[in-house]
């Protein structure tokens, strides 16, 4: 019995589409990688059609790209910085910011790391005990208040006028 190819037309140029593998190419920063992708890819135009499982892995491979070019921690790392410092993902993202679904969706590639997030993170990792300050600083209830502001001098109310 011969294997049957899915097709259908393609929405943007009305060509078929085939359901295959095909190599796709991720792009960022001027920096390309090729991943292999199940989904509907049309032979007329190139357009293509991911779901489910396949536009998962897509995603997570174009987030490790940016991570890379951009030079933050890509899910595995944050992973690993979140589980050195004995931190629940709740917990994590309570205590360093994002809130108590960040690390999750930082960890399933789901969305990606900010620049100041990774840098505070490779900083706990290569000192996890500076975590503690972070905690005491949480905990307490004093807040960071502005300097009090001086009386303008004579010379400088003159100097406004």
């Amino acid at each position: 019995m011969a294997h049957e190819v899915k097709t259908q037309p393609c929405p943007e140029c009305g060509g078929l589409m085939r359901y295959e593998k095909h190599d796709d190419v991720l792009e960022h920063g001027g920096r390309k990688h090729t991943i292999k992708t199940l989904g509907w890819w049309c032979t007329k135009c190139g357009e293509a059609i991911l779901t489910g499982d396949p536009l998962v892995r897509h995603e997570r491979a174009f987030l490790q790209l940016k991570a890379e070019v951009d030079g933050v921690l890509g899910p595995k790392e944050v992973t690993k910085v979140r589980e050195v410092l004995g931190l629940s993902q709740r917990k994590a993202g309570e205590m360093l910011g994002g809130g108590p679904r960040a690390f999750q969706k930082y960890e399933s590639g789901k969305q990606a790391v900010s620049v100041p997030m990774s840098l505070l993170l490779r900083l706990l990792a290569v000192d996890p005990s500076r975590l503690k300050e972070l905690v005491a600083h949480t905990t307490s209830s004093a807040k960071f208040a502005p300097p009090p502001r001086r009386k303008a001098r004579r010379s400088e109310r003159s100097a406004r006028a």
